[in-house]
Protein backbone atom coordinates (compact mmCIF):
# COMPACT_ATOMS: atom_id res chain seq x y z
CA UNK A 1 0.00 0.00 0.00
CA UNK A 2 2.81 2.33 0.35
CA UNK A 3 4.68 1.81 -2.38
CA UNK A 4 1.12 1.71 -4.47
CA UNK A 5 1.20 5.84 -2.49
CA UNK A 6 4.46 6.38 -3.44
CA UNK A 7 3.94 5.40 -7.66
CA UNK A 8 0.96 7.87 -7.28
CA UNK A 9 2.52 10.62 -5.75
CA UNK A 10 5.22 10.04 -8.41
CA UNK A 11 3.14 9.80 -10.83
CA UNK A 12 1.32 13.45 -9.72
CA UNK A 13 4.21 14.88 -9.76
CA UNK A 14 5.24 14.27 -13.59
CA UNK A 15 1.74 15.00 -14.27
CA UNK A 16 1.94 18.75 -12.89
CA UNK A 17 5.70 18.16 -14.41
CA UNK A 18 4.49 18.03 -18.04
CA UNK A 19 1.51 19.85 -18.25
CA UNK A 20 3.84 22.80 -16.63
CA UNK A 21 6.23 22.00 -19.77
CA UNK A 22 3.40 22.08 -21.84
CA UNK A 23 1.88 25.16 -20.81
CA UNK A 24 4.92 27.16 -21.38
CA UNK A 25 5.36 26.12 -24.41
CA UNK A 26 2.49 24.75 -26.93
CA UNK A 27 -0.76 25.08 -24.87
CA UNK A 28 -3.32 26.57 -27.40
CA UNK A 29 -5.54 27.67 -24.29
CA UNK A 30 -3.24 29.60 -21.91
CA UNK A 31 -4.22 30.07 -18.70
CA UNK A 32 -1.78 33.15 -18.26
CA UNK A 33 -0.93 36.39 -20.06
CA UNK A 34 2.70 35.58 -19.64
CA UNK A 35 1.94 32.15 -20.54
CA UNK A 36 -0.12 33.22 -23.52
CA UNK A 37 2.95 35.61 -25.43
CA UNK A 38 5.23 32.23 -24.67
CA UNK A 39 2.50 30.64 -26.84
CA UNK A 40 2.41 33.34 -29.62
CA UNK A 41 5.88 33.77 -29.73
CA UNK A 42 6.68 29.96 -30.46
CA UNK A 43 4.03 30.21 -32.97
CA UNK A 44 5.53 32.38 -34.52
CA UNK A 45 9.05 30.73 -34.72
CA UNK A 46 7.72 28.21 -36.63
CA UNK A 47 5.51 30.49 -39.20
CA UNK A 48 2.99 29.51 -41.34
CA UNK A 49 2.68 25.69 -40.17
CA UNK A 50 1.52 27.11 -36.96
CA UNK A 51 -0.75 30.29 -38.15
CA UNK A 52 -4.06 28.29 -37.06
CA UNK A 53 -2.40 28.23 -33.72
CA UNK A 54 -1.69 31.41 -33.34
CA UNK A 55 -5.05 32.24 -34.74
CA UNK A 56 -6.60 30.29 -31.86
CA UNK A 57 -4.63 32.69 -29.73
CA UNK A 58 -6.50 36.07 -30.78
CA UNK A 59 -10.01 37.35 -30.69
CA UNK A 60 -11.86 37.11 -34.17
CA UNK A 61 -11.77 40.68 -34.33
CA UNK A 62 -8.31 41.17 -33.14
CA UNK A 63 -6.74 38.69 -35.51
CA UNK A 64 -8.56 39.53 -38.68
CA UNK A 65 -7.68 43.89 -38.26
CA UNK A 66 -4.40 43.32 -37.09
CA UNK A 67 -3.16 40.17 -35.54
CA UNK A 68 -2.96 38.23 -38.60
CA UNK A 69 -0.83 41.01 -40.48
CA UNK A 70 1.80 41.24 -37.29
CA UNK A 71 2.20 37.64 -37.29
CA UNK A 72 3.35 37.60 -41.08
CA UNK A 73 5.56 40.09 -40.37
CA UNK A 74 7.19 38.78 -37.19
CA UNK A 75 7.39 35.40 -38.84
CA UNK A 76 9.21 36.93 -41.65
CA UNK A 77 11.84 38.85 -39.63
CA UNK A 78 11.88 36.05 -37.08
CA UNK A 79 10.92 37.69 -34.03
CA UNK A 80 11.26 36.13 -30.70
CA UNK A 81 8.78 38.18 -27.80
CA UNK A 82 9.86 37.87 -24.15
CA UNK A 83 8.01 39.20 -21.35
CA UNK A 84 9.31 42.74 -19.88
CA UNK A 85 6.36 43.38 -17.93
CA UNK A 86 2.51 42.26 -17.38
CA UNK A 87 0.31 44.32 -15.69
CA UNK A 88 -3.32 43.13 -14.72
CA UNK A 89 -6.66 43.95 -13.71
CA UNK A 90 -9.86 41.72 -13.20
CA UNK A 91 -10.11 40.14 -16.40
CA UNK A 92 -7.97 42.35 -18.54
CA UNK A 93 -3.92 42.58 -19.15
CA UNK A 94 -1.27 44.38 -20.65
CA UNK A 95 1.58 42.07 -21.49
CA UNK A 96 4.83 44.82 -22.44
CA UNK A 97 6.93 42.64 -24.54
CA UNK A 98 10.42 42.92 -26.22
CA UNK A 99 11.05 42.17 -29.64
CA UNK A 100 14.41 40.44 -30.32
CA UNK A 101 15.67 39.66 -33.86
CA UNK A 102 19.01 38.11 -33.79
CA UNK A 103 19.40 37.87 -30.41
CA UNK A 104 19.19 42.26 -29.72
CA UNK A 105 16.23 44.06 -28.82
CA UNK A 106 14.54 45.68 -31.38
CA UNK A 107 11.28 46.91 -30.74
CA UNK A 108 8.96 47.15 -27.91
CA UNK A 109 4.99 46.62 -28.05
CA UNK A 110 1.70 46.18 -26.02
CA UNK A 111 -0.50 43.44 -26.31
CA UNK A 112 -3.91 43.68 -24.52
CA UNK A 113 -5.21 40.80 -23.20
CA UNK A 114 -8.76 39.49 -22.21
CA UNK A 115 -9.54 36.83 -20.29
CA UNK A 116 -12.80 34.44 -21.51
CA UNK A 117 -13.72 31.51 -20.18
CA UNK A 118 -10.52 30.91 -17.97
CA UNK A 119 -8.68 31.42 -21.75
CA UNK A 120 -6.66 34.35 -21.97
CA UNK A 121 -6.80 35.78 -26.02
CA UNK A 122 -4.88 38.95 -27.16
CA UNK A 123 -7.22 41.58 -28.27
CA UNK A 124 -5.07 44.34 -29.83
CA UNK A 125 -1.66 45.90 -29.59
CA UNK A 126 0.43 48.66 -30.23
CA UNK A 127 3.37 51.07 -28.94
CA UNK A 128 1.44 53.77 -26.99
CA UNK A 129 2.50 53.54 -23.35
CA UNK A 130 -0.52 56.25 -22.89
CA UNK A 131 -3.12 53.72 -23.83
CA UNK A 132 -2.18 50.83 -20.73
CA UNK A 133 -4.08 52.41 -17.84
CA UNK A 134 -7.03 53.66 -19.82
CA UNK A 135 -7.52 50.00 -21.07
CA UNK A 136 -7.35 48.60 -17.15
CA UNK A 137 -9.34 50.86 -16.07
CA UNK A 138 -11.98 50.13 -18.69
CA UNK A 139 -11.59 54.32 -19.91
CA UNK A 140 -10.88 52.24 -23.82
CA UNK A 141 -11.24 49.22 -25.13
CA UNK A 142 -8.15 47.38 -26.76
CA UNK A 143 -8.93 49.01 -30.08
CA UNK A 144 -10.55 51.88 -31.03
CA UNK A 145 -11.59 53.78 -33.95
CA UNK A 146 -11.25 57.42 -33.10
CA UNK A 147 -13.38 57.95 -36.45
CA UNK A 148 -16.53 56.27 -34.54
CA UNK A 149 -16.53 58.37 -31.71
CA UNK A 150 -19.27 61.24 -31.88
CA UNK A 151 -18.83 64.63 -32.87
CA UNK A 152 -18.95 67.69 -30.25
CA UNK A 153 -20.55 71.14 -30.54
CA UNK A 154 -18.04 72.20 -27.97
CA UNK A 155 -15.45 71.18 -30.01
CA UNK A 156 -16.62 72.98 -33.08
CA UNK A 157 -16.87 75.88 -31.44
CA UNK A 158 -13.25 75.54 -30.26
CA UNK A 159 -12.29 74.50 -33.67
CA UNK A 160 -13.80 77.53 -35.37
CA UNK A 161 -11.76 79.85 -32.59
CA UNK A 162 -8.74 77.97 -33.52
CA UNK A 163 -9.48 79.35 -37.30
CA UNK A 164 -10.61 82.53 -36.29
CA UNK A 165 -7.13 83.39 -34.69
CA UNK A 166 -5.18 81.60 -36.85
CA UNK A 167 -4.27 84.43 -38.67
CA UNK A 168 -3.57 86.79 -36.01
CA UNK A 169 -1.43 84.45 -34.56
CA UNK A 170 0.28 83.85 -37.00
CA UNK A 171 1.59 87.49 -37.69
CA UNK A 172 2.60 87.31 -33.86
CA UNK A 173 5.14 85.21 -34.35
CA UNK A 174 7.91 87.17 -31.85
CA UNK A 175 5.44 88.68 -29.88
CA UNK A 176 4.38 86.33 -26.84
CA UNK A 177 2.64 89.08 -24.98
CA UNK A 178 0.30 89.21 -28.07
CA UNK A 179 0.27 85.26 -28.47
CA UNK A 180 -1.04 84.83 -24.88
CA UNK A 181 -3.96 87.94 -25.72
CA UNK A 182 -5.28 86.16 -28.77
CA UNK A 183 -4.96 82.53 -27.37
CA UNK A 184 -6.70 83.26 -23.96
CA UNK A 185 -9.70 81.96 -23.27
CA UNK A 186 -8.94 79.48 -26.17
CA UNK A 187 -6.21 76.71 -24.98
CA UNK A 188 -4.25 76.88 -21.50
CA UNK A 189 -0.56 76.51 -21.48
CA UNK A 190 2.47 77.73 -22.48
CA UNK A 191 2.02 80.47 -25.48
CA UNK A 192 5.46 80.28 -27.48
CA UNK A 193 4.58 76.03 -27.02
CA UNK A 194 1.34 76.35 -28.76
CA UNK A 195 2.43 78.14 -30.86
CA UNK A 196 4.67 76.02 -32.23
CA UNK A 197 2.51 72.90 -32.06
CA UNK A 198 -0.18 74.50 -34.42
CA UNK A 199 2.73 75.91 -36.82
CA UNK A 200 0.60 73.27 -39.58
CA UNK A 201 -2.48 74.96 -39.38
CA UNK A 202 -0.68 78.60 -39.35
CA UNK A 203 1.09 77.77 -42.70
CA UNK A 204 -2.64 77.60 -44.02
CA UNK A 205 -4.02 80.48 -42.20
CA UNK A 206 -4.36 82.45 -45.24
CA UNK A 207 -6.90 80.16 -46.92
CA UNK A 208 -10.70 79.84 -45.70
CA UNK A 209 -10.64 76.69 -43.35
CA UNK A 210 -13.72 75.11 -42.22
CA UNK A 211 -14.40 72.45 -39.56
CA UNK A 212 -15.43 69.53 -41.03
CA UNK A 213 -15.76 66.99 -38.32
CA UNK A 214 -15.21 66.69 -34.47
CA UNK A 215 -14.29 63.33 -32.24
CA UNK A 216 -15.29 63.43 -28.73
CA UNK A 217 -13.87 60.77 -25.74
CA UNK A 218 -15.64 61.41 -22.94
CA UNK A 219 -14.60 58.63 -21.39
CA UNK A 220 -11.07 59.90 -21.20
CA UNK A 221 -11.98 63.77 -21.50
CA UNK A 222 -9.73 64.13 -24.73
CA UNK A 223 -11.15 65.02 -28.35
CA UNK A 224 -9.93 65.77 -32.04
CA UNK A 225 -10.85 68.40 -34.41
CA UNK A 226 -10.21 67.97 -38.08
CA UNK A 227 -9.88 70.97 -39.99
CA UNK A 228 -9.69 71.73 -43.58
CA UNK A 229 -9.28 74.17 -46.71
CA UNK A 230 -12.48 75.06 -49.39
CA UNK A 231 -9.89 73.00 -52.05
CA UNK A 232 -9.96 70.16 -49.23
CA UNK A 233 -6.47 69.31 -50.13
CA UNK A 234 -4.98 70.76 -47.18
CA UNK A 235 -6.05 68.85 -44.39
CA UNK A 236 -5.21 69.22 -40.15
CA UNK A 237 -5.81 67.13 -36.95
CA UNK A 238 -6.13 68.85 -33.63
CA UNK A 239 -6.27 66.96 -30.60
CA UNK A 240 -6.96 68.53 -27.47
CA UNK A 241 -7.54 67.71 -23.46
CA UNK A 242 -10.60 68.23 -21.47
CA UNK A 243 -8.71 70.27 -17.80
CA UNK A 244 -11.87 71.71 -16.05
CA UNK A 245 -13.27 74.15 -18.10
CA UNK A 246 -10.63 74.72 -20.40
CA UNK A 247 -9.11 73.16 -23.31
CA UNK A 248 -5.04 71.55 -23.93
CA UNK A 249 -3.54 71.05 -26.79
CA UNK A 250 -2.08 67.85 -27.27
CA UNK A 251 -1.21 67.54 -31.11
CA UNK A 252 -1.36 68.57 -34.23
CA UNK A 253 -0.06 67.13 -37.49
CA UNK A 254 -1.51 66.61 -41.17
CA UNK A 255 -2.59 62.85 -42.16
CA UNK A 256 -4.66 61.09 -41.31
CA UNK A 257 -6.96 60.95 -37.93
CA UNK A 258 -4.51 58.95 -34.75
CA UNK A 259 -5.50 57.07 -32.12
CA UNK A 260 -1.61 57.15 -31.17
CA UNK A 261 -2.14 60.86 -30.83
CA UNK A 262 -5.27 61.29 -28.61
CA UNK A 263 -3.46 59.34 -26.71
CA UNK A 264 -0.01 61.61 -26.32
Amino acid sequence: MRLRGCVLAIFLVLMVYIYGCSSSGGDVTPTSPENLLKVFSAAIQSGDETKAKAEALCTKEFWKNYGKRFFNQAARKKFEMKKNIVQSKGEKAVVTADLIREGKVVDQVYFYAVKEKDEWRFDGMDENKGHIDHYLAGRLPARFDLSDFPGSPKLEELGKKLIEIAGPLKEAADDTKKQRALLKGVLIGDPGSIYSQLRLLLEIANMKLNVVSTHMVDSIHRGAIVIKDETEKEKVFIYVAKEADAWKLINCHTGWLSEESILR
